[in-house]
């Protein structure tokens, strides 16, 4: 039921449903690599539907996203093995919350400040 809503409000407000899931699977007790490993899955299906409509359509600027296809490859490879390293290293799964709140937080702060930033240069709209 609780996903469910949170499904709903994520799809009402148009932000990512890990940002809502993330944190209802870690008050739940989910193991923190079971929880990333769950929203990376959710985020891959999401992400692959809306690939396909824009791609059905004919609307898939395929330059850019085999590009950011790429990147994304390397850079989730590189993020992956960082962490299993320092969990490797510190026998603690708590660097993915760790990681996962810093994140969040930056997503968090992020829109504010990019009104901020606008109305301090004047190209803020009304």
């Amino acid at each position: 039921m609780a996903c469910m809503i949170a499904a709903i409000l994520c799809g009402m407000t148009g932000i990512a449903g890990g940002m809502v899931l993330g944190p209802l699977f870690l008050k739940y007790n989910m193991l923190p690599t079971v929880m990333s490993s769950t929203n990376q899955y959710i985020t891959m299906v999401a992400s692959v539907s809306v690939a396909l409509q824009f791609a059905m359509k004919g609307a898939m600027e395929w330059d850019w996203a085999l590009i950011f296809g790429f990147i994304a490859l390397i850079s989730a490879y590189i993020g992956i093995q960082g962490v299993k390293k320092a969990i490797e290293k510190s026998g603690k799964q708590s660097i993915i919350t760790i990681i996962l709140t810093v994140v969040l937080v930056i997503a968090l702060l992020s829109l504010p400040m990019k009104v901020i930033l606008e109305k301090s240069k004047g190209t803020g709209k009304p």
